[in-house]
This record gives C-alpha cells, structure tokens and sequence, in this order.
C-alpha cells in the first residue's frame, strides 16, 4: 500500500512538473480544463503501466505519453513535441540515476532503510528533476525571458530548488539518528518540501501569466483611447473646414 501511494505521488509530481515546462514554453491550443483533463487520463495510464514493474516500458509510455499531450494540446510540429518529450524523459532518468549514486557513495546505511528510504529517495529525485527542468526552460525561454518584466528574475528562484537539495542531504545524513515517530515526522516534511516548491514555482507561473494579461488589456486600453482622440481630432478638424467653407 506505501509502494502505491508513493508511486501516485511520484507520478503527480512529474504531471505538475510536465505541465508548468509545458505552459512556460508553449502557447496552448486548448483550453485549461481540456489540458488538465488530458493531462489526468494519460498519466492514470501512465501508473496502471507502471504497476506492471517493467523498466523499459516505463521509460517509453513515459516518452510517449508526454508527446502525445504536448503534440495535441500546444501548437507544437510532432518532431519539437518528440524533442522536448526525449529531453523530459532523458532528465528524469538522469536525476533518478544521479541520486542513487550519491546515496550509495555518501550514504551508504540510508537504502538499508525500507519505507523511509525510498520516499526521501523520491523526493530527492523529484526536487532534482524539477530544478534541472526549471533552468532547462528558462534557458529555452531565451530573449523571451528577458523581454518580460520579471524575466531575468526568475533565475533567482533557483535558489529554492537547490537549498531544497542542501536540506535533501542534511536529512540524509541524519536519519539514522531519528526514533521512529521523529523518523516519520521528518519524511512528511521531506514530502512537504517538494510540494512548497511546486506550489511555489507554480504560483510565480500564475502571477507572470495575470501580470501578463493586464499589460496586455492595459496596452489595448491606450490603443483605444489614442483612437478616439485622433477621431476627435479629425472630428474638430472636418467641422472646421464645414467652418470656413460656409463662410
């Protein structure tokens, strides 16, 4: 039942992950509700196929599964889908694989532990991907990013992912010293860390997209008001010529 639930997790966060890459970079052809529920289906998909414990078949209805959601719900060539779905793909298997490593070189006694060890082995690959995947888009994002208000702030928020990992490998080194009830409290908090910077990134996401909107509306509103005057303009204007043409 722990195996299950922490791999509903593990497959929650990379949807959030795939989806926040995906609105950052992508303009969408579909509505939100309609992504959202796409997104929803295939990754059900995704965890029934993964309950079937095969590697390889993980790594491809990854793959796949990711391009077919970026190929029908952003206005993307099947080819650039393909692409970013093998980057997708490629960084989480990296970030999985390199957190294993430093776990066996550092930390040897922590995959003795069952249950604990495999959630922080989760979260710590989780935070992983995601930082990587968020400099990964900033950097796709270019001169994009640093036409936008905020743009070349947003690098700064890296700062969160990555004291996220610092904090990864205190809890790491440390667990062994924890009694049980303390063991789990600080594995809750370990859960809690990813999703703060989930929650975080996602809802800077939001305020760029709302801050984007209004100076779009504002924009349009000085078009408006520069038409009417100009109307006036050469409203006063034709009424004098009525002017003196009469005289």
């Amino acid at each position: 039942m722990e195996y299950i639930i922490l791999l509903i997790f593990s497959f929650f966060t990379e949807a959030v992950i795939l989806w926040q890459y995906a609105a950052s970079l992508f303009s969408p052809s579909h509505s939100g509700k309609k992504r959202l529920t796409l997104l929803s289906v295939l990754y059900v998909l995704l965890f029934f196929l993964s309950l079937l414990g095969q590697t390889w078949l993980n790594i491809i209805s990854f793959f796949v599964i990711n391009t077919v959601f970026l190929y029908i719900m952003f206005n993307l060539k099947l080819l650039l889908a393909l692409f970013h779905s093998a980057i997708l793909t490629a960084i989480m298997g990296i970030s999985e694989l390199a957190v294993l490593g430093m776990i066996s070189r550092f930390f040897p006694h922590f995959l003795l532990e069952a249950s604990v060890g495999l959630v922080f082995y989760t979260v710590f690959s989780k935070i992983t991907f995601f930082a990587v995947v968020y400099l990964l888009s900033w950097l796709f994002k270019g001169n994009k990013a640093a036409q936008e208000p905020y743009g070349h702030s947003e690098i700064l928020l890296m700062f969160i992912p990555l004291s996220s990992i610092l904090m990864m490998f205190t809890l790491l080194g440390e667990t062994t010293a924890y009694a049980p009830p303390v063991d789990f409290l600080v594995t809750i908090c370990a859960v809690f860390l990813l999703l703060v910077n989930l929650l975080v990134f996602g809802i800077n996401q939001y305020n760029a997209k709302r801050s984007q909107e209004y100076a779009d509306l504002q924009l349009l509103l000085q078009k408006e008001s520069d038409s009417v005057e100009y109307y006036e303009m050469m409203l006063a204007q034709n009424e004098n010529q009525s002017i003196l043409i009469h005289d």
